[in-house]
């Protein structure tokens, strides 16, 4: 082999190497551009997305800890179980929402297509929903707590703030919520702190107000039942949806921030309904219990 003829191959096999490395940047490039490609479809686009992650650990945060303020975990057991079910929320939402955009005839072929299909269908946020959801009944026992910050949220966020002008009925608003969440807390743990009065001896009936051990264990048993909670859970997620997207509400500065967005109601239902049968065939997979009616 001459050195020329060494040469010539040398050269052909960079010209090789460049061409693969310019293919398949340029192959890379397309598959990942935003909606564009099965793996950006997948990845970045209506199936996934990786802003779901952040939304799982955030909302996972601020959901966990405030089912344990109120009370709506009782055993170590019970969060032992919610916990698990969270941890696979995300990739059983995925398949989820996977398997109902494939299952549409039109979706699948605008997915086959590399495109996403324009149509929300599900929910995290209410998809999540069902797992908490379901232990309310247990905060619930303490009535009188609940029914003493609701009332004033109620006159503080919608009824004394009307006659007001806009920067007095913002005010009103955040000493309402203040004034709520204080309440709640010093009806509900105020005995603990020896430093304040009773509650009952303040509140009177705000802090002693109690459904009995009878009704909560019904009102759980009819919640986590797969007949009647999934439904119920999805008539709370409307309730809550048409609530928390309130102009009332949407416009108090920085909250505003911390509300969903308003869906439509059949996005609520469903995601929520199929959130909590995702919750309790968790349950009865970890504890070999089901239970169809209360």
């Amino acid at each position: 082999m001459t050195l020329k003829t060494f040469h010539e191959r040398l050269d052909s096999l960079f010209e090789l190497r460049t061409n693969l490395r310019a293919a398949a940047i340029d192959l890379f490039s397309q598959e990942f551009s935003y909606s564009t490609g099965y793996f950006a479809t997948i990845l970045n686009g209506c199936l996934f997305a990786p802003s779901l992650l952040t939304f799982w650990f955030v909302n996972g945060l601020i959901d966990f800890s405030t089912a344990i303020t109120i009370g709506a975990v009782a055993t170590p057991a019970g969060l032992q179980i919610r916990l698990l079910a969270y941890v696979l929320l995300i990739p059983t939402f995925f398949l989820v929402r996977v398997s109902i955009h494939l299952l549409h005839p039109t979706h699948r072929q605008q997915i086959l297509g590399g495109s996403c299909p324009n149509a929300r269908l599900l929910s995290l946020d209410w998809f999540s929903m069902g797992i908490l959801a379901t232990g309310l009944p247990l905060a619930l026992q303490d009535f009188g707590p609940w029914l003493g910050m609701n009332t004033a949220y109620l006159l503080g966020l919608f009824v004394l703030p009307r006659p007001l002008s806009a920067r007095r009925g913002k005010f009103v608003k955040l000493t309402a919520i203040v004034l709520g969440v204080a309440l709640f807390l010093y009806a509900k743990y105020g005995q603990a702190m020896t430093v304040l009065p009773q509650p009952q001896l303040v509140l009177g009936p705000v802090a002693t107000f109690a459904l009995g051990d009878g009704a909560t264990e019904w009102l759980l048993r009819l919640v986590n039942s797969l007949l009647f909670g999934p439904l119920l859970v999805g008539m709370f997620g409307v309730f809550l949806n048409h609530v928390l997207t309130r102009p009332e509400l949407t416009e108090i500065p920085l909250l505003h921030h911390t509300l969903p967005r308003r869906d439509p109601d059949s996005v609520v239902v469903a995601s929520a309904a199929l959130g909590t049968t995702f919750y309790l065939l968790v349950v009865t997979a970890a504890t070999g219990r089901v239970v169809m009616v209360p």
